[in-house]
């Protein structure tokens, strides 16, 4: 019994030492008469042409080209080829696998409407996205409450580089106008000229006045030069 092991072990001893030395062999003979066999190919330079062409080219050369791999670029035509790999004048085997990095052109940002906004929100919902406030500067607007933005530099649903600045116009509110003079006018002249402002005549009061005839404009409230707003009424004081 002892004896039937012992043979069984040394059959398998051989046996490994066998497939050992055949590994050897194909690794040291074999393999490299295979490789021998095979053409030797100086990789092209293909960075900076066309990804159709590059490819075209090294497929000619008798290289396999990969699925090429994508990358934003601000300075790399979109469609061209950044990098490769191996390098240009690599020295490899014909059919050896070949990655390009190919570049998609600067990374645009689509511009969401910042109409309405506070400076504040406007600012939040552009960083979010990949974009920068920029000058704010302030106006009056009569259709825009104070302190929403009435404007913007670059308008909504515009497509701009990732990192772009957005510059907006912020509302004052409405610019008023100024009250003028009546005092002395009569009462159609001043009627006439708060027209013509964007005003309307409110209450008309009437007193009694040695020094000016009847229908004459004594005073006037809100007084000249106030700043009111558009289609305010302006009381006014003639004489009886």
């Amino acid at each position: 019994m002892n004896w039937t092991w012992k043979k069984i072990g040394v059959i398998a001893g051989a046996g490994l030492i066998a497939v050992f030395l055949l590994g050897v062999m194909v690794d040291q003979a074999l393999l490299p008469w295979i490789v021998s066999m095979t053409d030797t190919i100086s990789v092209p330079g293909v960075v900076g042409k066309n990804v159709a062409t590059a490819s075209q080219q090294l497929a000619d050369a008798g290289l396999v080209v990969m699925e090429p791999r994508e990358q934003y670029s601000a300075t790399v035509a979109r469609g061209t080829v950044m990098s490769q790999l191996p390098y240009a004048n690599t020295t490899v085997k014909e059919g050896r696998r070949i990655y390009l990095t190919i570049s998609k052109g600067i990374e645009t940002i689509r511009v969401p409407s910042l109409y309405g906004l506070t400076v504040r929100d406007a600012r939040l919902s552009l960083m979010r996205i990949g974009l920068q406030l920029g000058d704010v500067t302030y106006e009056s607007n009569d259709a825009i409450a104070v302190d929403r933005i009435a404007a913007q530099g670059v308008p909504a649903g515009a497509e701009i580089p990732s990192d772009g600045i957005i510059s907006v116009v912020v509302s004052r509110g409405s610019a008023g106008i100024r009250v003028p003079s009546l005092v002395g006018l009569s009462l159609e002249e001043a009627q006439g000229i708060l027209l013509d402002a964007g005003l309307i005549v409110g209450t008309i009061v009437y007193k009694e006045s040695g020094a000016f005839d009847s229908g004459v404009v004594l005073s006037h409230d809100p007084p000249a030069d106030s700043s009111v707003a558009t289609g305010s009424a302006i009381l006014i004081t003639v004489t009886r």
